[in-house]
């Protein structure tokens, strides 16, 4: 019986040693790996104009996807909340605008809309009506001088 018992034990400890050795080299021959091959792709411009065009291109199928559900459903919230994420990521304020106010007059309660409805309608009217830049004022002298 004992010796059982001491066979286990043993079995035990060379099954917990090994299953260490393997974690250690698996470990070590990934860092190894990564080291000696290492993976840092070199965007260029011209990846980065496909990559914004794809983008811009998944945002507007969303944004279809979303226009289709409120043929169906007008009062969908969801719906209208991400009409108006989608055309904030792609910058379109003017698209974002019509969904934003549906919103508002579907809960005139929800002050967050109200607020981001604000400024949207902000972002427009600068748009419209870019601030002139003003000339600098020259400074005046200090009292007392």
């Amino acid at each position: 019986m004992a010796n059982k018992k001491k066979g286990k034990e043993i079995f035990k400890k060379v099954f917990i040693i090994l299953s260490g050795l393997a974690f250690v080299l698996f470990s070590v021959s990934a860092v190894v790996n990564m080291i000696m091959n290492p993976q840092t792709p070199v965007a260029t411009d011209n990846q980065n104009s496909q990559g914004d065009d794809g983008a811009i291109a998944q945002i507007d199928r969303e944004i279809a996807g979303y226009q289709s559900v409120l043929e169906n459903e007008p009062e969908n919230s969801f719906a209208l909340e991400r009409l108006v994420e989608l055309n904030l990521q792609k910058g379109d304020l003017q698209g974002a605008l019509p969904p934003m106010e549906k919103l508002v007059a579907l809960n005139p309660d929800n002050e967050q809309y109200q607020q981001v409805l604000g400024i949207i309608q902000q972002g427009l009217e600068e748009e419209e009506n870019p601030p002139t830049e003003s000339p600098i004022a020259p400074e005046s002298p200090p009292e007392g001088e």
